[in-house]
């Protein structure tokens, strides 16, 4: 499954990307697409069977959303 992590801060973007690389998990950094993008624009794509494992060892504090990536966007978590 491919999903498309949106954040409120850089810095957010910066922690994730360190726990991908330091686990083994292919990722990538990119421009948030403009329909979706809300504070840093800048959103990290990556492959996972389910990203309830990754976000379950990390801080969701700078994560906003989390969506799946198919034909569409489709939300699967979202952080007020």
């Amino acid at each position: 499954m491919s999903y498309l992590v949106i954040f409120h801060t850089f810095s957010g973007v910066m922690a994730l990307e360190r726990y991908m690389k330091k686990n083994n998990i292919d990722c990538e950094t990119m421009p948030a697409p403009r329909e979706l993008s809300v504070d840093c624009g800048v959103a990290l794509r990556f492959q996972s069977e389910s990203y309830k494992n990754i976000i379950s060892e990390v801080s969701t504090e700078n994560i906003h959303r989390i969506y799946e990536v198919h034909d569409s966007y489709h939300l699967v978590f979202e952080n007020d």
